[in-house]
C-alpha cells in the first residue's frame, strides 16, 4: 500500500483514484475522484486515499486494517458500505477487477 503525494495530487500505488487540488481555492480544495460531491482538506484528502487503499484490498484486509477502515470512513463521514459499492463500480468499470 503506497500513497504518492505531490503539491497538487494525490495517487495510489493500487488504483487510478486520485485526489487533486483544486487551484486558487481555500481550504477545503482537494477533490476525491470517487466522491466529487464534496471537497476535503488537504489532511481529509490524504486520509481518504488511505481509505481507498484499504477497500481496494479488500477482502485481504486484517482486522486492524478493517478497524481503521471503519475510523476514517467515521471521521470523513462517509458512509463505508456506499464507499466500497462506488470503489468496486468504479474499478470494474476500468477493468481493474
Amino acid at each position: 500500500m503506497t500513497l504518492y503525494r505531490a503539491r497538487h495530487s494525490i495517487t495510489t500505488s493500487l488504483t487510478a483514484e486520485c485526489a487533486e487540488h483544486l487551484a486558487r481555492r481555500p481550504e477545503p480544495a482537494w477533490q476525491i475522484s470517487w466522491c466529487p460531491e464534496r471537497l476535503f482538506s488537504h489532511e481529509q484528502a490524504s486520509a481518504a486515499m488511505e481509505l481507498t487503499e484499504l477497500i481496494c484490498e479488500l477482502p485481504c484486509v486484517s482486522e486492524t486494517a478493517w478497524q481503521r477502515a471503519h475510523a476514517i470512513a467515521d471521521e470523513l463521514k462517509i458512509d463505508l458500505e456506499r464507499a466500497c459499492e462506488t470503489l468496486r463500480r468504479r474499478r470494474a468499470e476500468r477493468g481493474e477487477l
